[in-house]
């Protein structure tokens, strides 16, 4: 059973309006846009860092996406 509600970490419109397609109706899609310090390294590393440091600001457990996006 998909969650009813779903927090997207991202500041690109393109991006939000994507997912929003794909997912329809399916969960209430929430977004929000933080400005993170992207590290070098794997796409495994950077995604690692950006959720750890996207949860420390929105105070919540995030996800990697399977893309490398939180």
């Amino acid at each position: 059973m998909p969650p009813k509600e779903l927090y997207f970490i991202t500041g690109n419109k393109n991006k939000l309006a994507e997912v929003k397609a794909i997912l329809g109706d399916i969960v209430n899609l929430q977004s929000q846009s933080l400005e993170l310090v992207e590290t070098q390294g794997t796409i495994e590393a950077i995604s690692s860092d950006k959720c750890r440091r996207a949860a420390e600001k929105v105070s919540m457990h995030l996800r990697p996406h399977a893309s490398g996006a939180c």
